[in-house]
């Protein structure tokens, strides 16, 4: 659109004009910008063919020079071009520093509760500038597929996934555990199976934990299936059965009525990371949240109090 507006116009030919108009003479203006006084002349001459208008009255009895009305007029927008080019460069200097921009970072229910808070608030300590949409999900597969088709810069989620596309970045193991309205004995799968149990719907975790379950011969007896923790915790308090939940979500508290049993040493624990697109090239504030994140979570985070071993 701007090459419409004058064709052939170029900074060059804006920076000599203005020279000249601030210090009202050619060779002051040549002086200054490391030129030639004729080649001032030609950038200015060159510039009137392109507007069309006579902007430097010219006469070699002056001392200085002067802009016709037209000049004047075009002085005002070349100014203001300026400030505009001027704040453009300090944006851009700080994006390139990272001081600046936009992060878009999809997440699901655990992680929302448990990384996110941490993270986001270490990060706009540092960068206090640069803006996060965080766009929450009932599981991680949709934020999965946005990172993939570039609407999210970020995605938690749960590793491994089998996927050339994305890069991804291990966080914490999260155990499971078996939440009771009264106290259990659990020694093996088998007592977890025997279990009236209330499972998550759509969690890819659950899926793997009912397969590993069903490869050492035992099935779980389900009862109910839902996706808000929350939900499932007061379904166990009503006599509907045991839940299996994440310790990270239990560590928010509101167990009390409750019991936990930790399985740490009967299943493997969810594994929760960050993912982006492998193929992108990284601003240097995507750059710095990643740097933060690795920063609040360099080894899996252990199970907290409160959570017991069944004996």
């Amino acid at each position: 659109m701007l090459a419409d507006l004058w064709p052939g116009l170029d900074l060059r030919h804006l920076a000599a004009f203005e020279a000249v108009a601030r210090l009202r003479s050619f060779a002051r203006a040549a002086q200054e910008l490391g030129y030639t006084q004729p080649a001032v002349s030609q950038q200015v001459a060159a510039l009137e063919r392109i507007v069309g208008q006579r902007l430097v009255e010219r006469s070699s009895g002056r001392a200085e020079a002067r802009l016709t009305e037209a000049g004047e007029r075009l002085l005002q927008h070349v100014e203001a071009f300026a400030v505009g080019l001027v704040g453009a460069r300090v944006d851009l200097d700080r994006f390139g520093r990272g001081d600046a921009g936009t992060l878009s970072v999809g997440s699901f229910q655990s992680a929302s509760a448990r990384l996110v808070p941490r993270i986001f608030s270490r990060f706009r300590t540092e960068r206090p500038d640069v803006e996060i949409e965080l766009v929450e999900s009932t599981t991680d597969l949709a934020a999965l597929d946005e990172v993939r088709s570039g609407t999210l810069d970020f995605g938690f989620c749960l590793l491994p996934i089998d996927d050339n596309e994305l890069e991804t970045l291990t966080l914490v193991e999260d155990h499971f555990v078996l939440v009771v309205d009264r106290p259990v004995n659990i020694r093996s799968l088998h007592d977890v199976a025997q279990l009236p149990l209330i499972v998550y719907r759509t969690c890819r975790s659950m899926q793997s934990l009912t397969t590993y379950f069903e490869d050492r011969g035992c099935e779980l007896d389900v009862v109910f299936r839902s996706d808000d923790n929350a939900a499932m915790k007061e379904m166990v308090r009503a006599g509907m059965g045991a839940a299996i939940l994440p310790s990270l979500w239990l560590e928010l508290g509101g167990n009390d009525g409750l019991e936990l049993v930790s399985l740490e040493d009967l299943v493997p624990p969810r594994v929760i990371g960050i993912a982006w697109r492998r193929d992108r090239t990284l601003s240097a504030a995507q750059k710095a949240f990643l740097d933060v994140t690795a920063a609040c979570y360099p080894a899996a985070t252990p199970a907290s109090s409160g959570i017991t071993s069944s004996p």
